[in-house]
């Protein structure tokens, strides 16, 4: 169906670097292939390439010949190319046309002629094989990171295109929402619908994929079957930059980080302004500076409310919090505080990432910042504008802002979405660094390997509340797998 030969692109803002090398991949007709590698392997890319993106958005250098059903994908334009594809982007926000939901999902089936009635009809059917009616009707910016993902992945099933292609879309979901959506790629699947999907997190793709196509530097490095993928080991998965695939293949933090002060939260409450009951009622809890917590949960457990609390944002909330039996005003408490929210694309304000650096510390020397931006991976990108990153190297941007910001207490909503194997695990060491200088490292998480990797604590939420408080230990895989395993 596919057939991509001898394929090389390079951006025109990038001096001739080219991000695709000589790339030859075929793809038949109902075959699922998973497209993985390390961060700016070139996944993106080639997927925008596919749909059309590139050049037709993104302009560049192209050689190389794509084919689809024998017809040069190049010499057709955008409208034909959406024909041929459903497109789910990384963030859903930017393929959102519509205000309300159900608006949405008729969209795309608008604009190819569906007629009203098929279109209503394949509404009501997606909506209830993904049991999404409760997402019907609602402003898209009242829903979740996960939620809005949902609506764009079921807008694709309501077109009904024969071919599908998808962007790290499983890097904002929690555990129920990755669920729903490796159902949905199953459903389309046992349809006969073929399935281009680049992707970190794997270990929900293992029987579902087909093929696994290995990325690094521009090039196809490896073409691996499900069977084959699956025989590799923890080390061969490290050494291609990927991520672990079952909890058994989990490598859990061996040393502990101690305790170097501790915050005493107690009579913890919050309701929003016209509810009658609490969003949170925390149970007396201690946090530890000098030590990294994950704080895990299903989406609408009250983790980013809590947070929000914690920096100030949320003024109607009532607590007595104490730090060596001196209590905190919440004005004392904000000043502690640093977050780095899970959209960081409405973190990022400047025009560079030298300047994005220097927000949160006027003082930074310029060997102080290639420094940082080398810790986290993304000093050959200092030239570049910060929300031409991908989605991964903005995400690694506000974090080195929140580094730089030198505050006691730092919290990291969904720190490692969009983070290859690699870049997670570099992450993980250098929030362990800041702990052991005496920060606290507070993450909300859906990422199990990252929470072995990281975390000292693990607390879980659920409905406003706290539930349990545990050491992060492989002796306690079982409380993890409850909220990881699909």
């Amino acid at each position: 169906m596919i057939e991509i030969n001898d394929v090389s692109f390079s951006y025109d803002q990038t001096n001739g670097m080219q991000q695709l090398k000589n790339i030859k991949l075929n793809i038949e007709r109902g075959e699922v292939v998973c497209l993985a590698g390390a961060s700016g392997c070139g996944k993106s890319t080639l997927i925008r390439l596919l749909n059309g993106i590139v050049p037709n958005f993104f302009q560049g250098n192209i050689s190389g010949m794509i084919k689809v059903d024998n017809k040069s994908l190049f010499d057709q334009s955008i409208s034909d190319i959406s024909r041929l594809y459903g497109s789910v982007f990384q963030n859903p926000r930017t393929q959102f046309f519509c205000l309300n939901t159900t608006s949405e999902l008729a969209f795309e089936a608008e604009n190819i002629g569906m007629p009203p009635t098929q279109i209503i009809e394949r509404i009501n059917q997606s909506a209830e094989r993904f049991d999404l009616e409760h997402l019907l009707n609602r402003s898209v910016f009242e829903l979740s990171g996960g939620e809005q993902q949902l609506i764009a992945c079921a807008s694709v099933y309501v077109t009904g295109h024969r071919c599908i292609i998808l962007d790290e879309p499983s890097s904002n979901l929690d555990i129920m929402a990755l669920k729903k959506l490796k159902q949905m790629l199953k459903l389309w699947k046992s349809e006969g619908n073929t399935i281009i999907i680049a992707e970190h997190r794997l270990h929900y793709l293992l029987d579902i994929a087909d093929t696994f196509v290995i990325m690094d530097q521009g090039h196809i490095t490896d073409k691996l079957t499900n069977e084959s993928f699956k025989q590799l080991t923890t080390d061969d998965l490290h050494q291609f930059g990927l991520r672990s695939t079952t909890i058994e293949q989990l490598q859990f933090k061996s040393l502990k980080n101690q305790s170097q002060g501790t915050l005493n939260i107690e009579q913890f409450q919050f309701k929003y302004p016209g509810q009658k009951d609490l969003a949170l009622n925390i149970a007396p809890i201690k946090l530890n500076f000098g030590t990294v917590t994950a704080i895990v949960g299903d989406n609408g457990a009250g983790k980013s409310t809590f947070s929000r609390c914690l920096t100030g944002l949320e003024r109607k909330m009532k607590a007595q919090i104490t730090i060596d039996n001196q209590l905190l005003r919440s004005k004392d408490l904000s000043q502690m505080v640093f977050q780095v929210f899970q959209d960081v694309n409405n973190q990022l304000f400047t025009e560079s990432i030298e300047a994005e650096l220097r927000l949160s510390n006027t003082a930074i020397t310029e060997g102080q910042i290639i420094k940082r931006l080398r810790e986290l991976g993304i000093s050959e990108h200092i030239e570049r504008h910060p929300l031409s990153l991908s989605g991964g190297e903005m995400q690694r941007l506000a974090i080195a802002s929140a580094l730089e910001s030198n505050r006691k207490i730092l919290i990291f909503d969904e720190p490692s979405s969009g983070l290859d194997g690699n870049n997670m695990r570099k992450l993980s060491v250098l929030l362990n660094e800041l702990a052991q200088a005496g920060h606290m490292i507070l993450v909300i998480t859906h990422d199990f390997e990252f929470v072995a990797d990281c975390a000292d604590d693990i607390v879980t939420m659920d409905r406003g509340q706290i539930i349990e408080s545990y050491v992060n230990k492989r002796q306690n895989i079982d409380r993890l797998e409850r909220y990881f395993t699909i």
